[in-house]
């Protein structure tokens, strides 16, 4: 039933009279016709549409029986930021460790709540998304990929709870973006280089431990002097740090039970920390002055002592991991056994990397054969 309301705005007409300004208070008289209907909802209820003319009020009144025909609840007024709150708390919270959760929150707290954070969830279209994603087209493709993740989560569990009829992330969209920068193995000789280089000794140990055993960073951290065992040369791999900027937690969950494992101690690393060990008047290997774990700033002070050796080389914790799981595979040792000692959860793990040096050993292989030819060519 179509029902024929009249208003007009009083606000500006007397704010006009108190100004004296009477040519503006009759334009202000300005009359304004709505055109309203009433839908039923399924609990009985009645839901009123409002258009200024007929054809506004039947494209409005037909989305609306679409979004209940869909299950969606058109009564409410759920904004995005509220539900990604409890998305996170129910939905990630619970589940996720505490490195991961923190991911998630500076992704939404930077990138997705400044647009999206006050909009009704049913509001936001496929058009103001892509617009995100456009804003984000500077940042790199792991961001993007994690941005999109987080955004198909959130709109695909509000549409199992009927707040959406369907998720306004296209299946099309695609993260886009710089990859991120592949990781090099140093050569044998480059990590001879790296280490004769570095002066500080916090620092040459930490290099050293993951040269030499191929730990993470939060791994090396949480080392204690009681997990190396000298008499049978393994290094027991138990805990984990999460590193943060003011008092970093030892102790925490390892990444997975894969990263529980025991590390041969090679010799050179070995020699090494037998040295270090009576100089040390803390539980972990790598301490700072206060003989507390590394905290995030302690440790960025620490890396900077430790790439700027090799200066062209794009130099992280993480590549001199996949230095030690590179030197494992030129060693001849099976899958397994590099997953084992690299802490893989899942062999597919390994194989990406594994994958990665056999395509490297390839074309450097390809690269002197070539050479040879024409060398034999033009002899």
């Amino acid at each position: 039933m179509l029902h024929r309301v009249e208003r007009y705005n009083a606000v500006m007409y007397h704010r006009a009279l108190l100004k004296g300004e009477r040519h503006m208070a009759t334009k202000a008289k300005k009359k304004y016709t709505y055109l309203t209907k009433a839908i039923q909802l399924p609990d009985g209820t009645r839901k009123y549409i409002r258009g200024k003319d007929q054809k506004e009020l039947e494209e409005k009144v037909l989305k609306a029986q679409i979004l209940v025909n869909a299950g969606v609840d058109i009564c409410s007024e759920e904004t995005f930021g509220h539900f990604a709150q409890m998305w996170y708390d129910i939905y990630k919270k619970p589940y996720l460790r505490e490195n991961s959760l923190l991911s998630i929150k500076n992704s939404l707290n930077t990138h997705i709540l400044p647009y999206f954070g006050n909009y009704r969830l049913r509001d936001i279209t496929a058009m103001q998304v892509q617009a995100l994603m456009a804003a984000l087209s500077s940042k790199s493709k792991s961001l993007q990929s994690k941005i999109l993740a987080i955004l198909r989560n959130i709109f695909c569990i509000a549409q199992e709870n009927g707040l959406v009829a369907k998720s306004p992330v296209s299946v099309t969209l695609r993260a886009g973006g710089k990859k991120t920068q592949e990781k090099i193995a140093l050569t044998p000789e480059e990590s001879e280089l790296l280490l004769s280089r570095i002066k500080n000794k916090r620092a040459k140990t930490f290099a050293m431990i993951a040269l030499n055993t191929g730990m993470r960073r939060g791994e090396i951290i949480a080392l204690r002097w009681k997990d190396i065992d000298f008499r049978e040369k393994i290094i027991h791999v138990s805990s984990n740090a999460l590193v943060k900027e003011g008092k970093t937690e030892v102790d925490a969950e390892v990444k997975t039970p894969a990263a529980i494992r025991n590390i041969p101690l090679p010799e050179a690393l070995e020699k090494w920390l037998l040295q270090q060990k009576p100089l040390s008047h803390s539980q972990f290997v790598v301490a700072m002055e206060n003989h507390q774990a590394l905290t995030k700033s302690s440790f960025r002070s620490m890396w900077r002592l430790v790439e700027r050796e090799l200066p062209n080389k794009h130099l992280t914790a993480h590549s001199l991991r996949h230095t030690y799981i590179t030197r494992l595979f030129e060693a001849g040792l099976d899958i397994k056994e590099v997953q084992y000692l690299a802490g893989h959860s899942t062999v597919d793990m390994t194989l990406r990397v594994y994958t990665h040096y056999d395509r490297q050993s390839r074309e450097k292989q390809t690269i002197e054969k070539v050479r040879e030819a024409f060398r034999k060519e033009s002899a």
